[in-house]
C-alpha cells in the first residue's frame, strides 16, 4: 500500500547540506545555473534529515551555491541511509526512464517566441528536432548517394541516438528489427552482426 514518507518542508542554508557520496549521477550545473537565472529556484531539494544529505537534487544544490543563494528550499526525510539510497537511486532513474516526445517538444519550445533562455535548450536543438520531424524522400536520398550495389560492401554503422529519438523510431518500426528497417528504406542488404550477407 502506497503511503506518504515522513517529511517537513524547510529553507535550510546551503553550507548545511551535503551531496550523497554515492550519487552516480552527473548534472550539467552551468545549464541548471542558467535556469536559476531565468526562472528563479523553485521546487525543493530531497535531504535525508539525520546527515543532512541531499537524496535528490544535487546540481540544483549546486546551481544554487554557483548563483550565490544562501538558502534552499529542502524537504527533510526521516530515511535510514538505506532508504535514502533507494530514493537516490529511484529519483535518478526515472528521470532516466521518460523521454520526450520530440513533435510536442518542437512544438512547446517553438511557443517560446525565439526565447529560450533558461529552458536548457537552444535554437540549434529546436532545428534539429524540426528536421528529425521531416522524413526524407527516398527517392531523394537515392539520386544523390546512387543505387546500390553488391560491390558497395558492408559497411557497419554504429551510432548513439538521444532518448526522444530513439523513441521515436522504435515507435516508427511497430515491433520490427529497427537495422533491418533502416536497412530497407536505404535500400541495402541488413545482416546480424557476425552473419554473411545473403
Amino acid at each position: 500500500m502506497a503511503k506518504l514518507a515522513s517529511q517537513e518542508y524547510r529553507l535550510i542554508p546551503v553550507v548545511d547540506l551535503e551531496p550523497h557520496p554515492e550519487n552516480p549521477h552527473r548534472g550539467d550545473v552551468d545549464v541548471i545555473g542558467d535556469s536559476i537565472d531565468e526562472n528563479g529556484f523553485y521546487g525543493a531539494v530531497l535531504v535525508q534529515r539525520s546527515r543532512m544529505r541531499i537524496i535528490a537534487g544535487e546540481h540544483r544544490w549546486q546551481g544554487a551555491q554557483a548563483r550565490g543563494l544562501a538558502e534552499v528550499p529542502c524537504v527533510l526525510l526521516d530515511v535510514d541511509d538505506e532508504r535514502a539510497k533507494k530514493i537516490l537511486l529511484a529519483d535518478n532513474r526515472t528521470a532516466a526512464l521518460g523521454y520526450e516526445d520530440p513533435d510536442a517538444l518542437a512544438a512547446l519550445l517553438a511557443s517560446l517566441d525565439d526565447d529560450l533562455a533558461g529552458t536548457g535548450y537552444s535554437d540549434d536543438d529546436l532545428a534539429d528536432l524540426t528536421r528529425l520531424a521531416v522524413v526524407p524522400d527516398l527517392d531523394d536520398v537515392v539520386e544523390m548517394l546512387g543505387e546500390p550495389t553488391r560491390q558497395d560492401g558492408w559497411v557497419p554503422v554504429r551510432f548513439r541516438a538521444p532518448r526522444p529519438v530513439n523513441a521515436a523510431w522504435s515507435e516508427a518500426v511497430s515491433g520490427r528489427e529497427p537495422a533491418q528497417v533502416l536497412a530497407e528504406l536505404l535500400g541495402v542488404e541488413w545482416q546480424w552482426d557476425g552473419e554473411e550477407a545473403a
